[in-house]
Parts: C-alpha cells; structure tokens; sequence
C-alpha cells in the first residue's frame, strides 16, 4: 500500500515475482479494486516497462474495457436519476460519479460495482417501483438498504470485472426519519443533467462511515482507503470544510468514533495524511483496545485474500460491549445457521432450466463459504485467546 503515496521506486527495488506470484498478485489487485490504480500508478512514475508483457496487456486491456464500462454506468445513472426527478423523488446520489475528482481522479480508474441512491423514506416504495418499471428486481433486504438487481445471471466472473454486461445492481438506502441531509445537497451536473449528491461536509463524513461499517465487517476493498485518502488530501487546505466537519462531529460521539476508527486504520495501512487538528478531536475517542486492534490486527485482516478474515469480530466485541454499537452476535457470526442469499437473482419466468442453473451456481459457493467460516474461525478463536490476554492486562 505504500507504493501509492510516495514518489519513490523504493518499495519497487528487488521486485521480481514469478510468473506464478504475478497471477496471484493481479488477482489480489483485481478483487482489492487497486489494479487499474497499480497500473496508472506506474505509468505516472514511467516503470509500467517493468511489467511482464502479459501482465502488461492484461493491464491495458482492463483500463479499456473500464472505460467502456465507466460509461455504461454513467449513463444507467443518467437514466435513473431522470427517472427518480420524472416522480418527484427526493433523493441523492452516493458514491459513484459523486466520487470524481475529489476521491476518483478519473471514473474509468475504478472498478464499479453497482450504483447507490440515497432516498427519503416517504419516497422509498415510489423508488422500488421506478427500479421495477426499470427492469431491476429486489433481490436482498438489509436494515435500511434494499438491493435490488437485474434477472439473470448476478455473480460476474472476475474475468468480466471491467467489461460492459447486462447484469446491473441498484442499492437503495432509506435515510432515517428526521436528517437533513437530504434537504442540504450538492447539486452537480453530467452530461447536461443536474443530479443531487450530498453535501461535501455529508459527502466526506458518508465515505469514512462506509469504511468504519467495512471494517467492522468480513471484506473491505482497499481501492475505499486509497480513495478516501486522495479525498482527505484534496480538502486539506479548506480550512472551512474542517470546520464544518468538525461541527458536524460536535454533538455525535459515535459517528466521531466511527470516523476516528476508519481515518486511524487508513493511516496505518497507508501514511498519516488526516490533518493534525481534526486526529487530536477524534484519535482520543478510540479506546485503549481499538488502538491494540488497529496496530496489532486491521493489516492481517484487511490485506487477506478474498473472502476476507473473521479478526474484525475482536474489535466488534468491543465496540458493541463498550461502545454500545449495534451488531452481530460472535457466534451467530462465527457460524450462521442461515445458508447465503442465492447469488443469482430468479427470473420472472422460471423454468426448470433455469432453477437448476441457480443450483448449480449456488451448491459450490454454499461450500466455498462453509471452508471460509470454518477457517477464518479457527484463526479467530487462536487470536482470541491473545486478545483476551490484552484485555486483562490492561484492565490491571
């Protein structure tokens, strides 16, 4: 992660994997969401040369094909954004197009996943339905958010991570009753058509929160930290928004918290980069054990391959014992009873075909995350036992 913020070759010095630790290292970039930043990245510093020729082309080829697919989402936005103002809809777009150029210098730079919208909750059944007439179907609930996808084949191979396909995935969050944000947007205009974002102050806050919810979670896409990096870094002189921020921050000790815990695991995965007057209102908010967490556990867990590590469950226990945090419980997340969601989303005409298709689909990856929760468990329950030597130790 150092290669991104620093000019230097340093860390490039005695680089000479093999072809068979190339493969493994691009798939890690490719799934960490960092690739096309690692390609630009050495472009920019003129060593893109040093790449094996294939590693190379592959590189190259994905930075075209993303470009294709940038725009594909761009203008699936433009049309759902048309559609929600065609209603009346009060809502904002998240991340996204939001994220240029603040935390995107260019939108064909990142790997896209799906599209994100912001509703008020007295819009959010008028939201569902414009997705429905729009060929999504609701595919998961989750708390506030409802995912919703378009029928057919929904689990795209790492392959067709850049390219153009016809599977599409809308998120839809429900503001909770009462916040402002939605009444404080940002209006921005692409391609001629003016769409709400949050507020930056809202903006930045949402963007460490999204991080702090990942980090308390499975698997985290470092491509987030890198971002939201490049976005501290490019509001750095704006003694205003700080100060807003910071207001913002006044009166809710948990959402500090939450921000203090993803800005401190930023900067011990990549360099110090948060101004010193904002690290001294939150770093003092963390606890003596989330601090042993961030130094001691968060690289292990979030530079693990995918699907990710179970060590965030030691920090979850204590931000729901001390912090008072909504969460699962350890064991139901160590094991959970429950198999997972179906992968595919079901077409409106189901046939038999069809049905056995999704089995297929779904039969190996029931088994792919039975393998990781039997693992990653182990790996927690032996660092548990540490942890909670720590945690007596320092209650001494």
């Amino acid at each position: 992660m150092d290669f991104f913020c620093s000019n230097s070759i340093d860390h490039l010095q005695g680089l000479n994997p093999s072809a068979t630790e190339w493969c493994r290292l691009l798939q890690w970039l490719h799934v960490s969401g960092l690739a096309l930043y690692f390609f630009d990245r050495l472009t920019s510093l003129q060593l893109s040369d040093r790449l094996p020729p294939a590693i190379h082309e592959e590189l190259e080829q994905a930075f075209t094909d993303n470009t294709l697919r940038s725009r594909a989402f761009l203008e699936e936005t433009l049309r759902l954004n048309r559609a929600f103002q065609d209603e009346g809809v009060l809502y904002a777009n998240l991340k996204g197009i939001t994220l240029c150029p603040f935390s995107v210098p260019r939108m064909e730079l990142r790997s896209q996943l799906d599209l994100d919208f912001l509703v008020d909750p007295a819009c959010a059944e008028r939201a569902h339905a414009i997705l429905e007439r729009c060929g999504y179907r609701l595919h998961a609930v989750s708390g506030k958010s409802m995912e919703f996808k378009t029928p057919g084949r929904s689990n795209p191979r790492l392959s067709d991570l850049y390219k153009v396909t016809p599977h599409r995935s809308v998120e839809l969050h429900v503001e909770p009753e009462g916040s402002p944000r939605l009444h404080r947007v940002e209006w921005i205009r692409r391609e001629g058509l003016s769409m709400p974002s949050l507020s930056p102050v809202d903006h930045y806050l949402s963007q460490a929160l999204h991080l702090f919810k990942h980090i308390r979670g499975e698997f985290t896409r470092l491509s987030w930290f890198l971002e939201f990096r490049h976005h501290t870094e490019a509001r750095k002189a704006d003694s205003i928004f700080w100060n807003d921020f910071l207001s913002l921050l006044q009166d809710d000790k948990k959402t500090a918290l939450g921000y203090g815990i993803a800005a401190t695991t930023s900067q011990e995965l990549l360099d110090r980069f948060v101004p010193s007057h904002v690290s001294a209102v939150t770093e003092p908010l963390l606890s003596m054990a989330t601090r042993y967490w961030i130094t001691r556990y968060s690289r292990t867990a979030l530079l693990t391959d995918f699907p990710g590590s179970k060590l965030y469950l030691l920090l979850e226990e204590e931000l729901t014992r001390k912090e008072a945090f909504a969460g699962r419980s350890v064991q139901a997340a160590l094991l959970p009873r429950r198999l997972p969601p179906g992968i595919n989303c079901k077409p409106e005409q189901d046939s038999l075909s069809a049905k056995l298709y999704r089995l297929r689909q779904q039969v190996p990856y029931v088994f792919f995350r039975l393998r990781f929760h039997l693992v990653e468990g182990a790996r927690y329950l032996m660092a548990s036992m540490q942890w909670r030597q720590f945690l007596s130790g320092s209650a001494q």
